[in-house]
């Protein structure tokens, strides 16, 4: 049970990364290749895709993951509490941010 649970996050996680960078007008494929799909994220919103690196290190690598879902929250019009979320549930904010009709992607906004 706890195998099917883990494969249905991860497939959602994929499906919703693939709808969301699309939705950033971004090459869609990219977000469904893991690993791959943090460095584009990393370039879209630090300007710098080598910074991929620096979630190597283990608590820093968390505290960058929320800061750079804090900007993807706010690059949709979200507030930094669901970037938080984005950050812990990924799959669950970012189904939110693919069904909102409401969001739109701003690609220049500051944390």
């Amino acid at each position: 049970m706890d195998k099917a649970i883990s494969v249905i996050w991860a497939v959602a996680t994929l499906v919703f990364m693939y709808m969301a960078f699309e939705k950033m007008d971004l090459v869609a494929w990219k977000g469904c290749v893991p690993g791959y799909n943090l460095y584009e994220l990393c370039r879209e919103f630090d300007g710098n895709g080598w910074r991929v690196f620096m979630f190597l290190i283990p608590v820093y690598g968390l505290i960058l993951w929320i800061k750079l879902c804090m900007k993807w929250a706010r690059s949709f019009g979200k507030t930094n509490g669901f970037g938080v979320g984005l950050a812990l549930l990924t799959p669950v904010f970012l189904g939110m941010i693919v069904f909102d009709q409401k969001a739109c992607y701003q690609k220049t906004v500051e944390l």
